[in-house]
């Protein structure tokens, strides 16, 4: 029985995607008389000053999607390792245990109804099934990802993490976020600061889906307070869903939610547009000015 439940983009979608990141990348580069930088780095732009700029359009960002051997050499990203240890190394028997599950629970939701499927207990799924590389996994991902909150609620240990991940630590001086027609340019010293003050880690909560094996804890979030809610800005997770892209971290970063924040600090009290179509921001303005 095949079984694809796809959360990766479509390839066309993926690619429609990088186009378009590509051609904002040369715009950008264009406005600042910058060079645009070839290849996969966190760097997309080159100034005349040598300065890297890393580009971002869209209402989500995909911040990076690293390997297991990516994750482990980074000095502060390495916290996320336990999460991808949590999966098996062996691809098929991942995939023929998520099969199994599935199976078992679009059975029951056949003979049952998909509202009671909802409701029942892992526990009864799990002696139902027997033993399961997918639901050992999900299990120790739960474990693993409540671990790395902790750690992330260290503020000098989540501002080190935030660095490497979206600045290769000090490799990129400045993040343009283009917003409509506007490129919003940030220094990296204002990111890091407005991020790690305002920013809380936290967990996903298990999904209500009736076909799968729902567990607490598969995400790690971070989010901040808007009113009387908290609001996700990053998640972290693993993607599994290829055999090419197996235990993989992908950090999702969410654009209106960064510019709200670093649009309602101090950052912005100070303001200069480099030219049409550029705006620069706090620390940005004196060194770029």
């Amino acid at each position: 029985m095949a079984i694809n439940r796809r959360r990766a983009p479509s390839r066309k979608k993926s690619q429609e995607k990088k186009r378009e990141g590509h051609s904002n990348e040369a715009k950008y580069a264009e406005l600042i008389s910058g060079d645009t930088i070839a290849g996969t780095q966190k760097g997309d732009v080159r100034d005349s000053s040598g300065n890297q700029h890393s580009v971002k359009s869209g209402k989500k960002w995909q911040v990076f999607l690293y390997s297991q051997k990516r994750i482990a050499e980074s000095k502060h990203l390495s916290v996320l390792k336990p999460c991808l240890d949590a999966f098996t190394k062996d691809y098929n028997q991942y995939v023929y245990g998520r099969t199994k599950c599935i199976e078992l629970k679009e059975f029951l939701v056949k003979e049952r109804g998909r509202e009671y499927v909802a409701g029942m207990p892992n526990d009864e799924i799990k002696a139902r099934l027997g033993p399961n590389e997918y639901i050992v996994a999900k299990e120790r991902l739960a474990q693993a990802t409540r671990n790395v909150a902790r750690r992330l609620e260290y503020k000098p240990f989540l501002k080190d993490f935030l660095e490497e991940a979206l600045f290769n630590g000090t490799e990129v001086s400045y993040l343009a976020v283009k917003d409509d027609a506007l490129f919003r340019v940030f220094a990296r010293e204002d990111v890091l600061s407005v991020l790690s003050a305002n920013l809380m880690p936290a967990n996903s909560r298990a999904g209500r889906v009736a076909e799968d094996y729902n567990v607490d804890g598969q995400k790690v979030l971070l989010r901040y307070t808007a009113g009387a809610k908290d609001k996700n800005i990053v998640e972290i997770e693993i993607r599994n869903d290829s055999k090419q892209h197996y235990r993989e971290v992908r950090f999702n970063m969410y654009s209106n939610d960064f510019l709200v924040l670093l649009l309602g600090s101090k950052v912005a009290s100070e303001t200069r547009d480099h030219g049409l179509g550029v705006r620069l921001y706090g620390a940005a303005v004196s060194a770029l000015g």
